[in-house]
């Protein structure tokens, strides 16, 4: 790399001309001309070597036409090839279409099975809640029947009682009532 570098700017012509600031420039108007007949001369020099590059465009043209005609010939072979190519990925495209195709049914029955087994699902919860609702119903109807009937019982056993105490006041009265007779 540094070789490279080196190698480079020993081949590189420098132009050396004097910098000269404005106010120099207007003063020395021969330093002017001197810059402007060197920049002719370095023009008169680009022209020279384009005569001399005419001579050798004739074997130049030649070997262009030849290279022209060689990269014809193996872009016609490119071109066979990668029309087979085209061929093989226009028969690849077709079969991945279909594979794709293929995979997009199956993505589709796979949710298609997923959604209806979350619809099982959701319908077996449903149901277990609902006995569960039914369940609690009934242990509540049982235990307002429940209520009712001991509610039913104590006021029988009240009933009996009160029946009770009056059949037991009757028989007091009757036989207090036998014993002043008596007497």
């Amino acid at each position: 790399m540094t070789k490279n570098v080196l190698t480079n700017e020993v081949d590189q012509e420098v132009d050396v001309n004097p910098v000269i600031s404005n106010d120099e420039n207007e003063q020395n108007p021969t330093l002017n001309s001197e810059n402007e007949s060197v920049s002719t001369e370095g023009d008169s020099e680009s022209k020279t070597k384009t005569k001399r590059s005419s001579k050798k465009t004739a074997q130049t043209d030649e070997v262009i036409e030849e290279q022209k005609k060689e990269e014809e010939i193996t872009d016609d072979a490119v071109s066979s090839e990668t029309d087979e190519e085209s061929v093989e990925e226009s028969g690849d495209k077709s079969k991945t279409k279909k594979k794709n195709k293929k995979m997009k049914e199956k993505e589709k029955k796979q949710l298609a099975e997923k959604k209806e087994k979350l619809k099982k699902k959701k319908a077996a919860v449903a149901k277990r809640k609902e006995k569960a609702k039914d369940k609690k119903k009934e242990k509540a109807k049982k235990a307002k029947l429940k209520a009712k009937a001991k509610k039913k019982d104590k006021a029988k056993k009240a009933k009996d009682k009160a029946k009770a105490k009056k059949i037991a006041k009757k028989k007091a009265k009757r036989s207090k009532a036998k014993k002043n007779k008596k007497k």
